[in-house]
């Protein structure tokens, strides 16, 4: 009997203690279930954030392999471009440089030209008084080309066709027809017979007038011959001229203040 009673407060003490702690944890329980849903909650929208983007990732990726294909090839053709351009860089150097010493050799070469052609210019304008009338008219109009300033190729060229010429002046028996002065002062129609640039001799059609032609320190000079020369003088342009059979003709030559005679041969006739 004393055990049952013992026993009874205890079951009491018993069903205090546990409702005691039913209250204490029964707000503990429910706590922990609200944070459990809202984890849950939020681990459920990191899956469908998870599986959308990897759902994106899967449709975009043909496109962004693509745009890296792409991109790859862009870089490598840049690259390309860049070394292209380096070489071109430096291919466009090595002939900077090039035409630069190509330039300044030019500019070399054109100054000692310049010195040159003007050193031909002051002796061709020299010459020029002492040539025969007809090649002096030729260089006349040679000299016509050049203009106020001319440039230095054309000065070149004149100076070449002057002398070229003078060239062919000397090496061949020319016959020209030009008017005269006579010492009484009167025009006279007269042939020429140049030898070269060295001397002429001259005959009117009547024969009555006849001399020759000479350069001397103050140029070229008519002198008329008193000495019956004509007629030598019009047999050597007649043999010239082909209207007669070839001979040997005597003429006169003026050296050192005396005449003397210059045989010309008859195959003149053929130059």
């Amino acid at each position: 009997m004393a055990l049952l009673r013992s026993a009874k407060p205890l079951c009491t003490l018993m069903r205090r203690l546990f409702f005691v702690t039913s209250c204490v944890v029964m707000p503990t329980y429910a706590l922990d279930i609200a944070q459990i849903d809202q984890l849950t909650l939020q681990w459920l929208n990191v899956e469908q954030q998870h599986a959308q983007l990897k759902k994106n990732w899967h449709s975009q990726k043909p496109l962004l392999t693509q745009q890296l294909a792409l991109l790859t090839a862009e870089k490598k053709q840049l690259m390309t471009l860049i070394t292209v351009d380096a070489n071109n860089t430096k291919n466009v150097d090595i002939k900077r440089k090039a035409l630069l010493k190509e330039q300044n050799q030019l500019e070399q070469q054109q100054t000692q030209l310049t010195q040159q052609l003007a050193l031909l210019t002051s002796q061709l304008t020299f010459i020029n008084h002492l040539l025969p009338p007809p090649l002096k008219k030729t260089w006349q109009k040679e000299h016509q080309a050049l203009g106020a300033e001319p440039e230095l190729s054309l000065q070149l060229q004149v100076a070449l066709a002057k002398l070229a010429s003078l060239a062919e002046f000397e090496q061949r028996i020319s016959l020209h027809e030009m008017p005269l002065t006579s010492p009484q002062g009167a025009e006279i129609m007269v042939k020429q017979l140049y030898l070269g640039t060295g001397i002429a001799w001259f005959t009117s059609a009547d024969g009555q007038n006849c001399g020759w032609g000479q350069a001397d320190n103050k140029g070229w000079s008519w002198h008329f011959d008193a000495q019956d020369n004509a007629t030598a003088i019009k047999q050597a342009i007649t043999i010239f001229e082909k209207k007669r059979q070839a001979d040997f003709v005597e003429l006169p030559i003026k050296l050192s203040n005396k005449t003397i005679a210059a045989t010309a041969k008859n195959s003149v006739g053929e130059s």
